[in-house]
């Protein structure tokens, strides 16, 4: 079945590096959503949306999205030319 008409599912398996998402940690059955930032249309403005919403409680996060959004924009425009 195409992901176009999929839906949401279990396509990718995420853990956290430091475990806090393993039983008795304090992010026990965290939830994640995985975006592809080069294949998947939506994904540019899903993480603007982000970044633009963390720039006053977690400002240096936002200011690397910022920069990853910049990097990826780039590198697409170096593929398109």
């Amino acid at each position: 079945m195409s992901d176009d008409i999929r839906g949401l599912y279990d396509k990718y398996k995420v853990q956290r590096t430091d475990g806090r998402d393993l039983p008795g940690g304090d992010k026990t059955n965290a939830r994640y959503f995985v975006l592809d930032l080069v294949n998947d249309p939506y994904s540019i403005s899903a993480l603007m949306c982000y970044a633009n919403n963390a720039k006053y409680d977690h400002p240096e996060l936002a200011k690397d999205l910022f920069d990853l959004l910049e990097e990826v924009d780039d590198e697409n425009h170096e593929r398109r030319d």
